[in-house]
Formats: structure tokens, C-alpha cells, sequence
């Protein structure tokens, strides 16, 4: 019996990552700005989405160092709960810096019209009256 999804697969899945993730974010980004007619900010934007295909392998490889075999020891995998509690808290933290950056820095406020709150279209009425 083998296994669904082999470690290799996903090894060149994210190879390939690496390299098609900021191309078709420039790519898509570049379409996008001329549909829309906005400029090349949105392929800049598009190439920032992009860039998190890298980023993802690079976690992916720190990944797998954790949780090589260690002759040493001879263990292999998570084989503690240190070991996945500090995988746990460095992907939660990379994705919280992630999710910071792209809020303020790529995707700032001003550009984001469903997160403006709708102002009532008649005034509301106190309670008794």
C-alpha cells in the first residue's frame, strides 16, 4: 500500500511555488490594473500576494528540518510536544506578521469599500417615544 501524497510531490509542488507564485501575482496583478484601469499599483499588489508562495516554502523547509531524523537521538518527527508547540507558535507568529503587513502596507484601508460601515438612512428613534 502507498501513501496518497508522497513527500516528493510535495517537494516540487512547492518548488514550483516558489517560482509560478510571484509571476502569475505580477501576471494577474497586471490584468487586473489594466481591466480596471488602475495603474501598475495592482500588479505591485499582485506580485506582494504572489511573494507569499516563497514564504510558504521557506516555512516548509524549516518545517522538515524540525522534524528530520536526528541519529543522535534516534528520533524523527514530531516526537515531542516542544518540538510542536515551537512549530505551532512559529507559523502562528509568521502568519500573524503576514496578515499585519498586508493589512497595513499592501491592502491599506482606504482601499477597501465593504469595511466602511453604511450610515443609517433615517435616524433611529429613543425608546418611549
Amino acid at each position: 500500500m502507498q501513501e496518497l501524497v508522497q513527500a516528493w510531490q510535495v517537494e516540487e509542488a512547492m518548488r514550483a511555488l516558489v517560482w509560478a507564485g510571484p509571476l502569475l501575482g505580477l501576471l494577474i496583478g497586471a490584468i487586473a490594473g489594466a481591466i480596471l484601469r488602475q495603474g501598475p499599483g495592482v500588479a505591485w499588489r499582485g506580485l506582494a500576494v504572489g511573494l507569499i508562495g516563497p514564504i510558504i516554502y521557506a516555512l516548509w523547509r524549516l518545517f522538515e528540518h524540525m522534524v528530520r531524523y536526528n541519529p543522535q537521538t534516534e528520533r524523527a518527527g514530531l516526537h515531542s510536544v516542544a518540538t510542536l508547540a515551537l512549530c505551532a507558535l512559529l507559523f502562528i507568529a509568521v502568519g500573524a506578521l503576514l496578515g499585519a503587513f498586508y493589512r497595513r502596507v499592501v491592502f491599506p484601508q482606504e482601499d477597501r469599500a465593504g469595511d466602511v460601515e453604511a450610515e443609517p438612512d433615517e435616524p433611529q428613534a429613543e425608546d418611549g417615544q
